[in-house]
């Protein structure tokens, strides 16, 4: 799936998705009366601008918007961090859609590519052996 097509799926679920030039960071979801939408800066490349509509819709799917302790600094800070985890898996089951993980599976590569933070590589070491189990049982590797 690429760009375009995550977009509208995004779109689908109710969510306008507006990209803007100059943006103090890479996205933010809202709410406006009512209405969930998603600023993506602008001057973000493709792997980048689908890592942060995967971060925001999580905050979406989460209903962070409504949660009225994401005010709180030290909330926020777990909302982003759960966010961020959904982001990884979701990125992640989607490659595993395209190019089923195997024995020959380098987290450490996919950590760099898929622009992961060093702090989530214990999630994404069990997420690969999740996988890979479930490809294996499937007989799709």
């Amino acid at each position: 799936m690429d760009v375009k097509q995550l977009i509208k799926q995004v779109e689908k679920q109710g969510i306008t998705v507006i990209f803007l030039n100059g943006l103090d960071e890479p996205g933010r979801l809202i709410e406006v009366n009512g209405q969930p939408i998603m600023f993506i800066d602008n001057s973000l490349d493709n792997l980048t601008t689908y890592n942060v509509i995967l971060h925001e819709l999580s905050h979406y799917e989460n209903d962070h918007l409504n949660n009225i302790l994401s005010q709180i600094p030290t909330y926020a800070h777990h909302l982003e961090h759960e966010a961020e985890k959904d982001r990884i898996i979701n990125f992640m089951s989607l490659v595993n859609e395209e190019y089923p993980i195997d024995e020959t599976f380098n987290y450490v590569s996919y950590m760099k590519f898929a622009q992961v933070p060093s702090r989530y590589e214990n999630l994404v070491k069990e997420m690969s052996k999740q996988f890979y189990n479930r490809n294996k049982k499937e007989k799709r590797i």
